[in-house]
Parts: structure tokens; sequence; C-alpha cells
């Protein structure tokens, strides 16, 4: 990593990571650059400043499953606030990227003089605290389209996404889309054909272009009974999918 120039603001939380104090000192890192792997012990807290980083957890035999896009202003390293010992996700620089690393036990009596700041970090982990459990949820009690559909509008407010006047602009591939959504790749590929002949989206390489407002008024159409989700079950519907 190369120190590089500090950015940040006198009015978020991004202030606490350009604190030198703390050692705190932003980085450029290139994009293919792995900040940390699973098993890694959880000591610090990044905070991106530029750039994209995608976090995968990773299954024993090899394979992953994509559970944030993160961009600017936004900081991850959950697992080192909690003291868990170690990290339990697989941290992935995708562009090249201006990051701080922040040692969380300095971070946190950092925090303890900051109340305003403290509040805004606590607001955050609340955040992800409900993005994870509705993201249980929909493992549980949604099939296959209906997550990929909410995958989609959650990643619509992403990194990877470029907003345009008809909507966004997803840069992701289908196997990282099949990662999000934990299911295989040809189910993904097939279940966005579906939706580009409904004419809800248009796919192209390693793109997907589509208006979230557009995706939202489709699965609440489809959840009321319009369409072809229905509400017998989780499990009946994981058939229709397949």
């Amino acid at each position: 990593m190369q120190t590089a120039t500090t950015y940040g603001s006198d009015q978020t939380i991004s202030q606490v990571f350009t604190d030198a104090s703390l050692g705190a000192r932003p980085a450029s890192v290139e994009a293919g650059t792995v900040l940390y792997e699973p098993h890694d012990a959880a000591e610090n807290v990044h905070f991106i400043h530029r750039g994209q980083v995608r976090l995968y957890q990773v299954g024993p035999d090899g394979s992953q499953r994509l559970v944030e896009i993160l961009g600017a202003e936004e900081w991850f390293g959950i697992a080192a606030l909690a003291k868990a010992g170690q990290y339990g996700v697989r941290a992935v620089v995708v562009t090249n990227s201006v990051i701080t690393e922040v040692n969380s036990a300095k971070l946190m009596d950092s925090l303890t003089h900051r109340p305003q700041h403290l509040v805004e970090l606590t607001q955050q982990l609340a955040s992800k605290v409900q993005a994870a459990h509705d993201d249980a949820a929909c493992l549980i009690f949604e099939d296959c389209n209906e997550r990929l559909i909410k995958t989609l509008i959650r990643f619509s407010d992403s990194a990877a996404a470029t907003r345009q006047e008809d909507g966004v602009v997803l840069r992701i591939t289908h196997n990282q889309l099949a990662q999000a959504v934990g299911v295989a790749r040809e189910t993904v590929s097939l279940a966005l054909t579906q939706l580009r002949h409904q004419n809800v989206l248009r796919t192209g390489r390693n793109q997907l272009f589509f208006s979230p407002e557009v995706l939202r008024k489709f699965v609440n159409r489809n959840a009321n009974g319009n369409g072809q989700t229905n509400g017998n079950g989780a499990e009946h519907r994981e058939t229709q999918v397949a």
C-alpha cells in the first residue's frame, strides 16, 4: 500500500479515519489486492475514500458468496469491532482505491471522545445488522427470482452501479450474482433471461441495465399474486424455479 492524498469530511465519520493520531494513513491500493482472508486475525477496520471493495464468505470447498459491494465513504471490518478473532470474510479490492486502515482498539477509544461519530457508527452498525437479518429471511422465505430482484435493487445503490437517466448500469457477472443470491450460475442466467423477456431489465457483457423502481413494482405485483411468484411456501417456490 502506498501513501496517498488525504480525503474526508469533518461532517462524517471519515474524520476519524483521517486522524493521524490513530496511525490512520490513506493509502493507494491496486485492483485485485486481497486485503485479508477469512482466517486472518481481525484487528483493523478499513475505510474507503475512493474505489470499490467486495466482501466474500468462503466455503470449506473454496466456493464464495458475495456479501457486500462497498464504495467511497463506507467502512468494513465488523469482526474487528466485535473482537471475533478472525475476519470470517475475504476482502478484495475491485478497482484502484484509496483506503485507510485503523486499529479497532484505537478507533473505539477515539470514538469515546467523539459522541457524534459514535452515534453515527452505531446507526451504521444497526443498519448492517438489519440487512443481515433481512438477507437471512430471504434465503428461507423467498424463491430465487425474488432474491435475485432484491439483490439487484440492493446493488443498485452500491459502488458497482452507475446512475443513468432511465435507471442504473450494474457492473457484475452472472457468477457474482449467483454468489450473492446463493444459487448456481445457470439458475441466475435463466432467471435473468426470463426477466429480460418480461422487459424489466436489459443485459450486456458483465453489465445489467434496469430501473430499481420498475423492479420494485414487478416484485410487489408478483407477491400480490399477479405474477409468477406465489405464497405457497419457500420449499414449493424453490421447486418452481428449478
